[in-house]
């Protein structure tokens, strides 16, 4: 019964502790699946397409748990009513996070594409490996952030300046590699594949970087 619903602080306290963990939920996907993308990246320069069809699924399976997620995110925050006074705020971050996949599901697909041979090549290789890293290291300081926000939102704030500074590092990065295939690449198609790769990359570091601005606008507000 509706009357049953307890107003007050503690209601609200409640009612963002359990929108807060269906976040938290949401971005552990997330994760996961920036991982998946080493993995993919590795069974490529091996050869192994079964690897790299196996990545693309788990992608794909990734992305339909956080569009869940975020659809139970939604139901949650209709069902408390009033109760919470940073709801638009929690949506822009499930909104952000799920962003993210969006890009993630594009590299995954654009590094599906890349010849062994591109993949196998060190100065191909190396630069790609090193954003991955590097996007792999932001998301997860960004997953940190978020799970900061039900215990230390001051944390959640200081993680997601960390994203800000690894997002620098990927452009910067980003920028290197792009130049040097525009110098080294053997033909146009080489070209058009590794640069839309690194690009797919640095846009999904961007959206890393709006969720982590997500994440610190909800923590202000805690």
């Amino acid at each position: 019964m509706m009357g049953a619903i307890v107003s007050g602080p503690e209601s609200e306290l409640q009612a963002r502790r359990r929108t807060v963990v269906v976040l938290q939920d949401e971005m552990r996907r997330v994760l996961d699946a920036a991982r998946v993308l080493l993995d993919e990246y590795n069974a490529l320069m091996k050869g192994d397409r079964t690897g790299v069809a196996s990545s693309l699924e788990k992608v794909k399976k990734a992305e339909e748990d956080v569009v869940m997620l975020r659809s139970a995110l939604i139901r949650e925050l209709s069902q408390v009513g009033t109760l919470l006074v940073n709801k638009e705020d929690l949506l822009r971050a499930a909104f952000s996070v799920e962003d993210i996949f969006g890009h993630i599901n594009g590299v995954a697909f654009k590094m599906s594409q890349v010849p062994r041979t591109s993949a196998k090549n060190k100065k191909y290789r190396e630069a790609i490996l090193h954003l991955l890293g590097l996007l792999i290291d932001g998301i997860s300081k960004l997953s940190e952030s978020v799970r900061a926000l039900s215990l230390n939102p001051d944390q959640a704030i200081q993680m997601a300046a960390q994203v800000q500074k690894i997002e620098s590092s990927i452009d910067r990065s980003y920028r290197e590699a792009v130049a040097t295939t525009m110098k080294t690449a053997t033909n146009v198609k080489e070209l058009i594949i590794v640069k839309e790769l690194l690009e797919g990359i640095e846009d999904c570091a961007d959206a890393m970087l709006d969720a982590a601005d997500a994440s610190t606008i909800l923590a202000l507000g805690l």
